[in-house]
């Protein structure tokens, strides 16, 4: 039986900061997490990816809870009606007034750079000269109020983990129903399919008018699983060489080895053009799994979503 899909995907960013920090004087900072060596790696956190995913999903037709919700302060009231609003079903929901609370099926990782900040910093100014305004000669001088965005060329490697036994399934205990209450098969399979569709359109964060960065995957691996686990989580990682990255296969099929019995399909997807060992990728990989073009990958993973909760022989 199967019990959960992971996804791993690795997103490149050119030159951006998608998902920024506090700001320190004038100086918009890049969120890092600092390795042991000192040394610190760009990432876009969990919530901002969950953000970008719940946008993409209203941009595929799906109405979200947000605005049926009821705010009163700082207080946010969710509709609960996770079987009306696939954000609530996916990403779940807190009603601190009614105690009714869902986890999210969904689990969602930061998305890590795999190389070290380099520091590097795009600057900007607030002009007034359009503004038909006067202002003090210093400021005139030097163009108007000065100030930096901290900015990373990278590749970023991201995980989603979806619970299968929990997508359309809603128990008392999470809502405000007398009775359990479960969506279609159809609406279920349909609800993770538009759920793939919104990694494969990614993109979002801060900054967008300016630094606007595409972080649909530029590879993709898909696992329907016998359990419950973020295969891909640790084992994405890359190098880069002569203007080209270079997939790390040793850490990936190493994943893949560990949990042989308890894959039950297992696809990749891989851009043209962005790695430099396209063919290793093609002949190391294939021996777990069909490798195709991302978007053709997803494609077939929206297809595999269809067996989903048919009999235990069919899966």
């Amino acid at each position: 039986m199967s019990k959960a899909i992971c996804v791993g995907y690795l997103a490149k960013v050119s030159a951006s900061n998608v998902n920024a920090s506090h700001t320190e004087g004038n100086v918009i900072v890049a969120k890092k997490v600092t390795l042991p060596d000192g040394s610190a790696l760009p990432y876009i956190s969990g919530q901002a990816i969950r953000r970008m995913l719940r946008d993409r999903l209203q941009d595929l037709g799906y109405p979200l809870s947000e605005p049926h919700a009821e705010i009163s302060g700082q207080e946010v009231k969710p509709p609960v009606r996770p079987w009306d609003f696939i954000d609530e079903d996916l990403f779940g929901y807190m009603d601190a007034t009614g105690g009714k609370r869902r986890t999210s099926p969904t689990r969602v990782s930061a998305a890590v750079g795999l190389f070290p900040f380099q520091g590097d910093r795009d600057l900007g100014t607030r002009s007034f000269e359009h503004f038909q305004q006067e202002v003090e000669p210093e400021v005139a001088q030097r163009g108007g109020n000065m100030f930096e965005t901290e900015i990373y060329a990278n590749l970023f490697k991201g995980t989603l983990l979806i619970e299968l036994d929990r997508v359309g399934i809603f128990p008392t205990r999470e809502t405000k129903e007398k009775q359990d209450r479960s969506l279609p098969v159809e609406e279920r399979r349909a609800r993770m399919q538009a759920l793939l569709e919104a990694l494969n359109l990614l993109w979002g964060g801060g900054r967008t008018a300016r630094l606007l960065s595409d972080l649909s995957p530029r590879f993709f691996a898909y696992c329907r699983l016998g359990v419950k686990h973020p295969v891909f989580i640790e084992a994405l990682d890359a190098e880069y060489e002569e203007g080209k990255y270079l997939l790390n296969l040793n850490s990936l099929c190493n994943a893949l080895e560990k949990f042989t019995p308890h894959r039950k399909k297992t696809l990749f997807g891989l851009e043209a053009g962005v790695f430099g060992n396209e063919d290793e990728i093609l002949e190391r990989l294939s021996a777990y799994g069909e490798v195709l073009p991302v978007h053709e990958a997803i494609t077939e993973a929206k297809g595999d979503v269809n067996t989903l909760w048919q009999s235990e022989s069919s899966v």
